[in-house]
């Protein structure tokens, strides 16, 4: 018989849902229970909260179903969102299918008939492969992730030749054409759509009135709106362009899949008929979290009165940052009507998870989200007391411990279960070294993706180093790691190694011949960029002859040598084996470094097991592989770069939670998962609710949306626009009444990312069974103290937490954790560049050697470079480096052919007197800054000290300092450092100072000590520096570059040079003479 026929008529039993269960050795169903069960074939919405137990009475739905023949099981079609949701209601299913079979209660063989249960995705892309072909599309175009998403992107905007105006940088140009792409897909809008609504919306804010009185033109507030939606209109050709580059390349992304497989739904006639035909029955999980696309999609196949039942609970909509509408649930009786008016609605109220007092702090959270609709949870019969606590501290390392605390008394391994929530990755270290310290076994789950995992890191870093020698970042990796492990001692022996084979001491302003004593010269003192430049990894090749000292007359142990040659040959052997494909020099790599038998040996389980990362990593180069234009080996470590930024560092396969450790997550992590005891951390204003700008006390919550954002598609473009702040322009007739309507939006909009916080506050309280505790701190990492979260002021005032007391305000003025500074030392405290300067140099300010003239002295060293030059092999033109300095880059524009000189044939400088003061200098401004609190200026190292001749002009720029503005400023940081990538080129900026500024803003500081450029060029050159520095600071934090101010400091002369007009332009600019 054909799965599309009636089942066979003839007598049989009717089963009653309480029948069904007594059958299987269940519990009877509730009356709400039994009311969905045996619902009619209807559309249907079961509005299922927390713990109200809907997966078990979904899957008893389907049993009854199948049971009194209504439907064969593979009439069924149950979507959910994850595969594992999808997998666990398939299990269950099928196992209640078969033991009702093996009573009798099924006319079905349930191994061979099956229901399907799925992913909304994957449902959606077997649509897109039976059908593309009927809209004209290719239905074997290849799957893209984030990453490949991304890249294709950044190459489009890198190659775009036309005009954009904007001061925003590459990559957020970059990010905002693949994020307005992503948007208009998912909400069924073209580019020219988009352009036309923003064109209309400008022109009419534009055209309005000005008032008597008042400064003529659009206000400041509305004119930055302007600007942002003139700038998206202009991105909507790239975007254009995106979409026509995808299509080219046959490459689709998860949206794409969505969109199409819903045109299809909505286009093809017949599509939808033949799901309904086939499909008699559908379940639909999680209904509040699908997105527009989705429920398009869905609609246009199973609309018109089909049995559809929806699930979900929109107090848990808390994905509205990936699409996720968060009316979509209680839209659906509308969407899905019956024949006779909207569909029906049911409630699951039964909270079977949760104690008294747990539940009763969840739904007081909930109580201002709750609509006619949604019933309030009641406790399931002989529920327990509970226990909600709470408990802030002064900051969050204190927080941590006494997390920690509150555990260890409770925590047992054996049938007790516990959790820490977070709302941001960034709280897990402290509370994983809490745990730790306090001898608490924890994991943490969902730390970071595949390439953070230690096997998938080490193959990857040896691959970065076989393609880079520069890569000392990923020698390093290796050299720490379990295969060579080696110790500190060992690895300060290496790094002097490297130091001694550096052999560019190239001057940072690019000049070349000695520095005289009267000559002007950078304080940036040379050692740094040989430093730089020394290679770990050509180091490791190149290890020292047997018995080589460095300077204190340490050798490598005899284990270290042993490691490194092992390491240096599985490195030679991956780089010989570079001209393999990308997934074959993968297993080439892990097998030269013996991973593939050390993850076996140190796993337990089946060997799929233990190999997962490293297959699931080698699965990622074969679609690389597979899909790239250029699959290359370099091209696949810049995917890699891309995919860390992008996909957080691609997909994990999570391990399987330990039920003998506590769990450290984060809250959208945890839906779904349930412990007798959870601790919601973090409990702060601006932290949980997360908010980008946290109001002063008594003042509400105010956001921007789509205001400003580039990448951001407006509101009034969306396909639940209904839902959403509306900016009301069309009814204002003055620039004042717009400005008014703008902060009108921005009220509603925070209104709504509150209420967005509060489903997810709701979600994690809801987690535990027996015990909740919640935390927070005053102080994190911030200059001013948080106040707690007003979800935990709620519960707390309406008495809902045991023997709570928040403190009003912290004892603190500033930051506690900032004066018990963190310093790491290594390889020892004394050991500074200062004194290698004086080993490397000991003539000091002497100009010539004792008996011998300055002359003969500059020839005797001519000599020997001449002589070194004519032993060494012909040097080739140097690669493009991977990394540079920002002294480089000065150099670099200063005089571009000396640059490349000094590249090809580097020359070592002796160094002058100006330069070792401006180190000095530096390291006692950082010092002074450092030390302020608790030194007076007479305690200083050195402060009655004898005063040399150079002594004596450093104390004048002392004085000269502690006589400026700066010296009684507080700085947010000193000697910064921040790495910057520009035009494929790793820039490393040391920032000197970073002082806040007003409004927000920052100023950055960098010291000289000599005298100030005299010619517009050298000025202009030097200004290149500081525009890097703005640059770097800006991406690092996410602000934007016209509040970031930058000067160079010249102490001495007092004077100060601002950055000038640089350009981010200008940069590419002069780098492209070396990329």
């Amino acid at each position: 018989m054909s799965t599309n026929e009636e089942p066979a008529a003839g007598p049989h039993r009717i089963w009653t849902a309480a029948a069904i269960a007594e059958a299987l050795g269940q519990p009877p169903p509730t009356a709400e229970q039994q009311s969905v069960i045996e619902a009619a074939l209807e559309p249907m919405l079961v509005v299922a909260g927390a713990g109200s137990g809907k997966t078990e009475t979904m899957a008893a739905r389907v049993v009854y179903l199948v049971a009194n023949q209504l439907v064969r099981p593979s009439e069924i079609l149950g979507l959910t969102f994850t595969r594992k949701a999808a997998s666990e209601l398939s299990v269950r299913i099928r196992s209640r299918l078969r033991r009702l079979a093996r009573v009798g209660g099924l006319g079905t063989d349930p191994v061979e008939d099956q229901p399907r249960i799925a992913t909304y995705n994957s449902y959606a892309a077997g649509l897109v492969t039976d059908h593309a072909l009927r809209i004209g599309v290719d239905p074997d175009a290849t799957l893209i992730g984030d990453a490949g998403r991304y890249q294709l992107a950044d190459d489009l905007v890198q190659t775009w030749t036309e005009e954009v105006e904007t001061t925003s940088a590459v990559s957020t140009v970059v990010d905002a054409v693949a994020a307005l792409a992503a948007e208009l897909s998912e909400h069924g809008r073209s580019p020219e759509e988009a352009a036309t609504a923003i064109d209309r919306l400008v022109q009419d804010i534009l055209a309005k009135e000005d008032e008597p009185g008042k400064k003529p033109g659009v206000r400041a507030a509305v004119a930055k709106v302007v600007a942002s939606l003139r700038t998206r209109r202009q991105l909507m050709d790239l975007v254009e362009a995106f979409i026509a580059r995808k299509r080219a390349d046959g490459v689709v992304d998860f949206g794409d899949q969505v969109r199409l497989a819903a045109t299809i739904a909505d286009q093809v006639d017949d599509v939808g008929a033949g799901e309904q035909s086939r499909y008699r029955a559908v379940l639909l999980d999680e209904y509040q979290d699908t997105s527009i696309a989705q429920v398009q999609m869905l609609r246009a196949l199973f609309g018109g009165g089909h049995p559809v039942t929806a699930v979900g609970d929109p107090n848990q909509a808390i994905y509205g940052w990936r699409g996720a509408a968060a009316g979509t649930l209680l839209d659906f009786p509308a969407t899905f009507p019956g024949t006779a008016g909207p569909a029906r609605i049911v409630n699951l109220s039964t909270a079977w998870r949760n104690d008294l007092a747990v539940l009763a702090a969840a739904n007081h959270l909930a109580a201002p989200l709750r609509t006619d609709a949604v019933a309030a949870l009641v406790p399931r019969p002989g529920a327990g007391a509970g226990r909600v606590q709470a408990h802030y501290t002064e900051t969050h390392l204190a927080e941590a411990e006494y997390i920690a605390a509150y555990l260890a008394a409770r925590w047992s391994p054996e049938g007790f279960s516990a959790a820490v929530l977070c709302r941001r990755r960034a709280q897990f270290v402290a509370v994983e070294q809490a745990l730790t310290a306090a001898g608490l076994p924890c994991q943490v789950v969902g730390l970071a993706g595949l390439l953070s995992t230690p096997e998938v890191a080490d193959v990857r870093a040896a691959l970065q180093v076989a393609h880079d020698p520069s890569r000392g970042d990923a020698m390093m990796r290796l050299l720490t790691g379990p295969s060579v492990n080696l110790g500190a001692a060992d690895l300060r022996v290496l790094a002097d190694w490297a130091r001694s084979q550096a052999t560019s001491w190239a001057r940072p302003d690019g000049q070349e011949g000695a520095a005289g004593a009267g000559a002007p010269a950078e304080e940036v003192p040379q050692v740094r960029e040989a430093v730089e430049e020394a290679s770990l990894v050509e180091a490791v090749d190149r290890l020292p002859r047997e018995g080589w000292q460095n300077s204190r007359g340490v050798s490598l142990s005899a284990a270290a040598t042993s490691r490194l040659q092992r390491l240096a040959g599985a490195i030679r052997q991956v780089r010989a084996l570079t001209h393999l494909s990308v997934p074959e020099l993968i297993t080439a790599t892990e097998q030269a470094l013996e991973l593939d038998i050390e993850v076996l040996a140190a796993t337990p389980g089946s060997a799929g097991h233990a190999r997962r990362h490293l297959d699931a990593f080698t699965a990622a180069g074969a679609d690389f592989a597979g899909s790239a234009d250029s699959p290359t080996l370099s091209g696949f470590l810049t995917y890699l770069d891309v995919a860390e930024d992008e996909e957080r560092g691609l997909e994990v396969i999570e391990a399987e939670p330990d039920p003998q450790a506590i769990q450290i997550m984060t809250v959208h992590a945890a839906k779904g998962l349930e412990w007798d005891c959870v601790v919601v951390a973090g409990m702060n204003m601006g932290d949980f609710p997360s908010l980008q700008h946290t109001p002063a006390e008594g003042k509400p919550v105010t956001s921007g949306g789509w205001l400003t954002p580039i990448g951001t598609l407006p509101y009034f473009l969306r396909g639940d626009a209904g839902s959403l702040p509306e900016l009301a322009v069309e009814e204002a007739g003055t620039h004042t009444e717009v400005e008014s309507a703008v902060e009108q939006f921005r009220l509603a909009e925070g209104e709504r990312l509150l209420r967005e916080e509060r489903r997810l506050a709701y979600v994690a309280l809801t987690r535990a069974r027996h015990e909740l505790l919640l935390t927070g701190s005053f102080w994190v990492n911030q200059t001013r103290p948080k106040r707690p979260s007003p979800f935990l002021r709620e519960l707390v005032e309406a008495g809902l937490v045991a023997g709570a007391d928040l403190p009003a305000e912290s004892r603190h003025e500033t930051n506690p954790a900032g004066a018990a500074s963190q310093v790491a030392s290594w390889p020892e405290p004394e050991v500074t560049i200062g004194r290698q300067w004086d080993q490397l140099w000991p003539e000091q300010a002497a100009a010539v050697l004792p008996g011998v003239s300055a002359q003969a002295q500059d020839w005797w060293r001519d000599a020997e470079l001449l002589l070194a030059e004519r032993d060494r092999a012909a040097t080739p033109a140097p690669d493009r480096p991977a990394h540079l300095s920002a002294s480089a880059v000065v150099a670099l524009a200063q005089d571009r052919d000396a640059f490349q000189r000094s590249r090809r044939r580097p020359v070592p400088h002796q160094p002058s007197v100006q330069a070792r003061r401006g180190t000095r200098f530096h390291a006692w401004v950082e010092q002074y800054f450092g030390s302020r609190a608790l030194l007076d200026w007479e305690d200083l190292p050195g402060a009655d000290d004898d005063l040399t001749g150079e002594d004596v002009a450093l104390a004048e720029l002392q004085r000269a300092f502690l006589a400026s503005e700066w010296a009684g400023a507080t700085p947010l940081g000193v000697e910064v450092d921040i790495e910057t990538p520009v035009r494929s080129v790793m820039v490393r900026c040391r920032i000197d100072a970073v002082f806040a500024a007003a409004e927000g803003g920052v100023h950055i500081v960098d010291w000289k000590t000599g005298a100030p450029p005299t010619d517009a060029g050298t000025l202009r050159a030097r200004q290149m520096q500081l525009a890097l520095y703005r640059l770097a600071w800006s991406r690092l934090h996410n602000q934007p570059l016209e509040q970031i101010q930058a000067s160079f400091v010249y102490v001495g002369a007092g004077q100060s040079i601002s950055s000038g007009t640089i350009t981010e332009q200008e940069i590419e600019e002069v780098l492209a003479a070396v990329s």
